[in-house]
């Protein structure tokens, strides 16, 4: 990874705090993590360029298959028991926004479920995808002025504010676009997870490069609030695709970076990636995604829903009162 694709994030993404103390690495290099000795946060000190990250999301994003269409569906059901069944039965004319739609795969399954659908994504490859089923917006969610000119009664963001260096800007333009009635679904990596502390800075969903903040309970609620946002519930529990697949992963790459024939980086989040990461519909990654889904069940009956541990945090939210 060239210094000359990379730029530095100089102050804590949610305070603009200077003083942050190193937890992955000694705080000197540009992919280094560190937290905010005022607010909490844990951020990088530097990221790729966003001209750089763009060149990957076009693929990635039009590799999807069943398999990923049948996850968004249950994250849907998700969030629906998480906002007491709320979300999933919209009434005639409801309008959701998914911001960072990707190709709209989220919004395809918004539509199933009767929402007039809108989107907001800024990679042309991916935008151009989604914007044959949906409307899709060009904005930039860091403009404190960007809008689409309307509320909606359902305002999505999953796995978007990790990458911004003013997520609190962000969970603004979410507050901002709902309706006076309308929720909100945040979904970000957890910082918590319990399988990161196995792995170091080798954990392939850290994507150092690519992700900016790394939100725990305490960090990703406070953003919220300072957005004026109020969060309803807040969910981490584990699930089995979330708590084998990355490990297999990471391991998959320490063993590639070993091999005297392939003396390669893995790090960061656009490095080439194979073996179980192709997308390819029906492959290996298919058919392991499926059988690490069965263990959820399980996983449900012996975690509760208010754990640390999980991969995933999810906060349901609503418009904070004036």
């Amino acid at each position: 990874m060239s210094a000359t694709t990379l730029e530095a994030v100089p102050v804590c993404p949610t305070c603009g705090a200077s003083t942050r103390t190193a937890v992955l690495g000694d705080g000197r290099g540009a992919l280094d993590l560190a937290r905010c000795d005022r607010c909490g946060l844990v951020s990088a000190l530097g990221r790729q360029r966003a001209v750089v990250l763009d060149e990957g999301y076009a693929h990635r994003a039009q590799t999807h298959d069943a398999v990923d269409r049948d996850r968004k569906r249950r994250a849907l059901d998700l969030y629906d028991t998480l906002a007491d069944g709320r979300l999933g039965r919209p009434r005639p004319g409801a309008a959701a926004l998914d911001l960072g739609c990707n190709t709209g795969l989220l919004l395809d399954v918004l539509a199933e479920a009767g929402y007039v659908t809108e989107g907001v994504e800024r990679s042309a490859g991916a935008r151009a995808f989604a914007e044959r089923h949906h409307r899709i917006h060009d904005l930039d969610l860091e403009d404190p002025r960007a809008t689409t000119g309307r509320r909606y009664s359902l305002v999505t963001i999953t796995h978007v504010l990790e990458h911004m260096t003013q997520p609190v800007t962000v969970a603004g333009f979410v507050a901002r676009h709902l309706a006076d009635d309308g929720l909100g679904v945040v979904e970000v990596p957890n910082w918590d997870d319990v399988a990161r502390g196995l792995w170091g800075r080798r954990y392939r969903p850290l994507e150092l490069g690519d992700h900016v903040c790394f939100f725990d309970r305490d960090s990703l609620t406070d953003v919220l609030v300072r957005g004026g946002l109020a969060v309803e519930a807040l969910w981490s529990r584990p699930q089995g695709a979330t708590l084998v697949m990355p490990s297999l992963l990471t391991a998959l790459d320490h063993a590639r970076a070993l091999a005297p024939w392939s003396r390669r980086t893995t790090e960061g989040a656009m490095s080439a990636r194979g073996d179980l990461g192709e997308r390819a519909p029906g492959g290996l990654r298919s058919r392991v995604l499926r059988a690490l889904d069965t263990l959820d069940p399980w996983l449900d009956r012996v975690t509760a829903p208010t754990s640390r541990a999980g991969a995933n945090l999810v906060a349901i939210v609503r418009r904070a009162a004036p």
